[in-house]
């Protein structure tokens, strides 16, 4: 049970990054990115306060699915930004925080069935 209050604080810290990134930084960027980062700060809250709230196999699997989309995504966005610090830092902590929680939702589901 732990595990998975572990993984939805880790979803919760991307989808505030998110909102913080939004909120400070894209003020008055083109709609393309902002969207990105407000779709992904509402996926990443949801997943994360369901997973502390009511942990089950259908939120890992959903868990599952948004990390391996989220490293797609955002990862790509630090791939796409290594000359520039602030866009590649702020990105890079992004996706560290939501694979790192799907990961931990998918080891503590894992490591709950039985034998």
């Amino acid at each position: 049970m732990v595990g998975f209050r572990v993984a939805g604080a880790l979803w919760i810290l991307a989808g505030v990054i998110c909102l913080l990134l939004l909120i400070v930084v894209f003020v008055g960027e083109n709609l393309a990115l902002p969207a990105l980062v407000t779709g992904g700060a509402i996926v990443s809250l949801l997943i994360g306060v369901r997973l502390i709230a009511r942990p089950g196999p259908a939120i890992v699997r959903w868990s599952n699915v948004a990390g391996v989309a989220w490293l797609m995504v955002f990862g790509s966005l630090v791939v796409t930004r290594l000359d520039e610090p602030g866009p590649r830092t702020s990105s890079a902590l992004i996706t560290g925080f939501g694979v790192a929680g799907a990961l931990v939702a998918f080891l503590s589901r894992r490591a709950a069935r039985p034998v």
